[in-house]
Protein backbone atom coordinates (compact mmCIF):
# COMPACT_ATOMS: atom_id res chain seq x y z
CA UNK A 1 0.00 0.00 0.00
CA UNK A 2 1.16 3.56 -0.59
CA UNK A 3 2.29 5.84 2.21
CA UNK A 4 -0.86 7.45 3.75
CA UNK A 5 0.12 11.00 2.78
CA UNK A 6 1.03 9.94 -0.76
CA UNK A 7 -2.29 8.08 -1.17
CA UNK A 8 -4.32 11.19 -0.37
CA UNK A 9 -2.07 13.45 -2.42
CA UNK A 10 -2.27 11.43 -5.64
CA UNK A 11 -5.80 9.99 -5.44
CA UNK A 12 -7.79 12.18 -3.07
CA UNK A 13 -8.63 9.09 -0.99
CA UNK A 14 -7.29 7.69 2.27
CA UNK A 15 -5.23 4.54 2.03
CA UNK A 16 -7.59 1.57 2.11
CA UNK A 17 -10.44 3.50 0.47
CA UNK A 18 -8.94 4.17 -2.97
CA UNK A 19 -11.36 3.67 -5.85
CA UNK A 20 -11.01 4.58 -9.53
CA UNK A 21 -14.28 6.55 -9.38
CA UNK A 22 -13.78 10.24 -8.63
CA UNK A 23 -10.02 10.09 -8.22
CA UNK A 24 -8.11 13.34 -8.59
CA UNK A 25 -6.31 11.77 -11.57
CA UNK A 26 -7.55 9.31 -14.22
CA UNK A 27 -5.44 6.27 -13.36
CA UNK A 28 -5.20 3.22 -15.64
CA UNK A 29 -7.50 0.44 -14.45
CA UNK A 30 -6.78 -3.26 -14.92
CA UNK A 31 -9.69 -5.65 -14.31
CA UNK A 32 -9.39 -9.38 -13.94
CA UNK A 33 -10.84 -11.35 -16.85
CA UNK A 34 -13.46 -12.83 -14.48
CA UNK A 35 -15.09 -9.40 -13.96
CA UNK A 36 -16.83 -9.38 -17.36
CA UNK A 37 -20.42 -10.59 -17.25
CA UNK A 38 -20.61 -10.58 -13.44
CA UNK A 39 -21.78 -8.35 -10.63
CA UNK A 40 -18.83 -7.01 -8.65
CA UNK A 41 -18.35 -5.19 -5.37
CA UNK A 42 -15.59 -2.65 -4.89
CA UNK A 43 -14.52 0.12 -2.59
CA UNK A 44 -16.62 3.26 -2.67
CA UNK A 45 -14.12 5.87 -1.52
CA UNK A 46 -14.71 5.73 2.24
CA UNK A 47 -14.18 3.33 5.09
CA UNK A 48 -17.12 0.92 5.16
CA UNK A 49 -18.48 2.18 1.81
CA UNK A 50 -18.80 -0.22 -1.10
CA UNK A 51 -20.37 -0.27 -4.54
CA UNK A 52 -22.07 -3.23 -6.20
CA UNK A 53 -22.05 -2.81 -9.96
CA UNK A 54 -22.17 -4.61 -13.27
CA UNK A 55 -18.64 -5.69 -14.13
CA UNK A 56 -19.32 -4.84 -17.75
CA UNK A 57 -20.31 -1.28 -16.77
CA UNK A 58 -17.19 -0.88 -14.63
CA UNK A 59 -14.99 -2.07 -17.50
CA UNK A 60 -16.71 0.26 -19.98
CA UNK A 61 -16.90 3.40 -17.84
CA UNK A 62 -13.30 3.10 -16.68
CA UNK A 63 -11.98 1.87 -20.05
CA UNK A 64 -10.31 -0.92 -18.08
CA UNK A 65 -7.69 -3.19 -19.57
CA UNK A 66 -8.41 -6.87 -19.05
CA UNK A 67 -5.83 -9.36 -17.74
CA UNK A 68 -5.64 -12.61 -15.81
CA UNK A 69 -4.49 -11.10 -12.50
CA UNK A 70 -6.02 -13.41 -9.89
CA UNK A 71 -5.66 -17.00 -8.75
Amino acid sequence: MPDPAVAIEVTGYERGTITPFGSTHAWPVVADTTVAGRTVSMGGGGHGVSLTLSGDDVIGVLDASMADISD
